[in-house]
């Protein structure tokens, strides 16, 4: 069972989202603390070593996976758009 936690960076960015999308990216977050069912549009980054993005609608979230301690830290939480940049 994995524990998922937040950068103060994904909070913020969660917080900017619209309230649609917030009520339809939140339950998602409840999905990632088991292994990862198939309907949840997950995939691996490349060029990033346990980096996976989650695809919700327009929006991505971008987490990265510690599987020694079972840990999913979400980085990154926005559009399409600009996500991938600085990463």
């Amino acid at each position: 069972m994995y524990r998922v936690y937040f950068t103060s960076r994904s909070e913020k960015e969660l917080s900017k989202l619209s309230p649609i999308d917030i009520k339809k990216v939140l339950p998602k977050f409840s999905q990632l603390i088991s292994p990862f069912k198939s309907s949840l549009d997950i995939k691996k980054l490349t060029n990033q070593a346990d980096f996976y993005r989650l695809r919700v609608g327009k929006v991505r979230i971008i987490f990265e996976i510690d599987e020694v301690k079972k840990e999913v830290w979400v980085r990154k939480i926005g559009y399409r758009g600009g996500i991938y940049r600085g990463l």
